[in-house]
């Protein structure tokens, strides 16, 4: 299941998961290593009738610090070729038993809304 909210400008995406722990653990393991295995890279951007924009991605692991469960952090950094403000989005996961909730979006949202969520998800 998926649940997309906005807030000032500021987008999060929820996903919920529910699959056996252990195969769970080894998706996630697998998801996340392949998100992190390049730390710096360029990305093409499709603008539809404007054509392309080239963009540097800069991709690093992060520690899950103070939540409870088998935890995954990503992070992703975005800047344009003529090095305007970079935008950041954080992608944290944490599986409890059968359950999986997986949030994505502006760090501060997401480090906001993922007790809530596991909360919501785990009761």
């Amino acid at each position: 299941m998926t649940r997309g909210f906005s807030r000032d400008g500021e987008l999060l995406s929820q996903q919920l998961y529910s699959r056996m722990p252990a195969s769970m653990s080894d998706r996630m393991n697998k998801a996340f290593a392949a998100l992190t295995a390049c730390p710096e890279y360029s990305e093409l951007l499709v603008l539809g009738d404007q054509g392309t924009a080239e963009v540097l991605v800069k991709t690093r692991a992060i520690e899950v610090k103070g939540v409870e469960g088998r935890t995954y952090g990503y992070e992703r950094t975005v800047m344009d070729r003529e090095l305007r403000s970079p935008t950041r989005t954080m992608t944290i996961a944490v599986t409890r038993g059968w359950t999986t909730v997986m949030l994505t979006g502006a760090p501060d949202f997401v480090k906001e809304a993922l007790e809530p969520a596991l909360r919501k998800a785990t009761q």
